[in-house]
């Protein structure tokens, strides 16, 4: 098994091996990456690929891990694997740890939203060793949507291909773990900057901060400065009035700081004009999202701001639709 990346042929998948619950097993500390489970995966990938009589490379992504410790450094380096993989095979398979999968989800949007061929994320809730294990159908599911051939990022699930810039995670037990729109996302707008973009920039802080019902001026303090703020609002887009929070939020905006509200809701739609409990986020330089996830703005305003677009570029850029990650929800 290799352990980095190298062409399928010219009608493989490339199967990019991060970590997660479905390479796992029993540890001393609880569920752990293990040689078992991953030669269970490479398992179900060989057998898939002497079915469908399609070649499948499977890749390790060393050091395999829990994805709570994945983040913009990882989101780069899968970007440039697969980039530069896709020309040569059909398409890619990531398999991922669920905690953090709708994050990577969505910054593999946005950054390969003109891909030509199907890049898509899967995993698992439960282990390959555990009872009623999902790791065969995820896996199968997702190898079968990369031959259907649509180009574009999708995570398959429990029997769904979502869009990947409207994920997220709904259940740590319910094998059906996620829920966002079915379909692909793909490159909508012209004005997803790809020219300018050349990965995550893993130094650049990108704060996610939550609106309470007292004092949460407190959520707007870091102990260094964020390139920009992701901010949990009430239900479509209120918050309660905070004198010293809307002084912290009029300075972040003095800074060129941009701030973007989603819902603590994960499919409400955000408009900040529509209450006046809003006006004051609104009036303080927060910028609407439409139907946005957490997720899925906190891997746009990454991938904005690595991109190096101006303040008022992101902000205006924020409330565009780039890649279908502000549709609303069904």
């Amino acid at each position: 098994m290799s352990s980095a990346p190298r062409p399928a042929g010219p009608r493989g998948v490339l199967v990019l091996v991060t970590g997660g619950t479905a390479t796992m097993g029993g540890g001393a500390d609880g569920l752990e990456v293990t040689a078992e489970g991953i030669d269970g995966l490479r398992a179900i990938v060989d057998a898939w690929s002497m079915a469908r009589q399609v070649p499948a490379d499977v890749v390790l992504d060393h050091p395999l891990r829990d994805s709570s410790e994945m983040g913009p450094a990882d989101w780069t380096r899968w970007y440039r694997q697969i980039r530069a993989a896709l020309p040569s095979i059909v398409g890619v398979v990531v398999v991922h740890g669920t905690d953090s999968m709708a994050f990577s989800a969505a910054a593999l949007a946005y950054a390969l939203a003109d891909a030509p061929r199907p890049v898509v994320l899967t995993g698992a809730q439960r282990g390959p060793a555990e009872p009623d294990s999902d790791v065969a159908d995820n896996l199968r599911l997702a190898l079968d949507t990369v031959v259907a051939g649509r180009g574009g990022v999708s995570l398959a699930f429990a029997g769904q291909v979502r869009a990947a810039a409207t994920v997220w995670k709904r259940s740590t037990t319910d094998l059906d773990g996620f829920a966002g729109l079915v379909g692909t996302s793909r490159r909508l707008s012209l004005y997803l900057p790809l020219a300018t973009f050349d990965g995550y920039d893993e130094d650049r802080f990108v704060a996610l901060a939550t609106v309470t019902l007292e004092q949460w001026h407190d959520q707007l303090m870091w102990s260094r400065t964020p390139a920009g703020v992701v901010l949990r609002v009430f239900g479509g887009g209120t918050a309660p009035s905070d004198k010293v929070a809307f002084e912290r939020l009029a300075a972040l905006r003095e800074a060129e700081i941009p701030v973007v509200a989603v819902s603590q809701i994960p499919a409400a739609a955000v408009d900040l004009r529509r209450y006046a409990a809003g006006r004051g986020l609104l009036e303080h330089g927060v910028v609407s999202c439409g139907c946005m996830t957490a997720e899925a703005a906190y891997a746009k305003l990454h991938h904005l701001v690595a991109s190096g677009l101006p303040y008022d570029e992101v902000r205006h850029l924020l409330a565009v639709d780039l890649v279908g990650e502000g549709r609303t929800r069904g």
